[in-house]
């Protein structure tokens, strides 16, 4: 579950995970799919994005999954999971819309280039909602964020508080 912070603590401790996209955070029930404004993802938001360039949020692996990839996938090599879901769009199908910039299964730094949007997709009327998740990794205690315009790779999305080893 996303706890939201009425503003965002950059002194929050913590890990925080940039975000590979540039907008605006939303909580996930301001997206349009029914999919997603549900509560079947705990630790997911949205982010309305400003800009078609996605980069890596931080070292790892890439990966393109679902119809026309438009899963992105970013493993780091302790399990931390992080996914990014691209609407559904018909010109997402033809291949038209995305160019991937990085091979599927390659090893990323952290703020390189992945992917980039047609710039057209981000003039939709109720604009680009993309949907990033942190997958379940049983170090997490808690995720935090809060609603505010982020800079891929230079802004925290996520503030994770960990597990205490034992």
């Amino acid at each position: 579950m996303i706890h939201w912070q009425e503003q965002y603590n950059a002194k929050m401790p913590g890990l925080t995970i940039n975000s590979p996209a540039s907008g605006i955070i939303l909580p996930l029930h301001a997206h349009t799919d029914p999919l997603y404004n549900t509560t079947v993802l705990p630790q997911a938001i949205c982010i309305k994005l400003t800009h078609g360039t996605l980069i890596a949020p931080f070292a790892g692996v890439y990966e393109r999954s679902l119809l026309a990839g438009r899963r992105l996938s970013f493993r780091h090599k302790s399990g931390l999971t992080l996914q990014l879901d691209l609407p559904e769009d018909s010109s997402l199908q033809h291949g038209e819309a995305i160019k991937p910039l990085v091979h599927d299964g390659e090893q990323v730094i952290s703020g390189q280039p992945v992917l980039r949007l047609d710039p057209k997709l981000l003039q939709a009327e109720t604009g680009y909602l993309v949907v990033l998740m942190v997958l379940p990794h049983p170090a997490i205690l808690a995720v935090f964020s809060a609603e505010r315009f982020v800079t891929a790779g230079l802004d925290a999305v996520f503030t994770l508080q960990m597990k205490k080893k034992q």
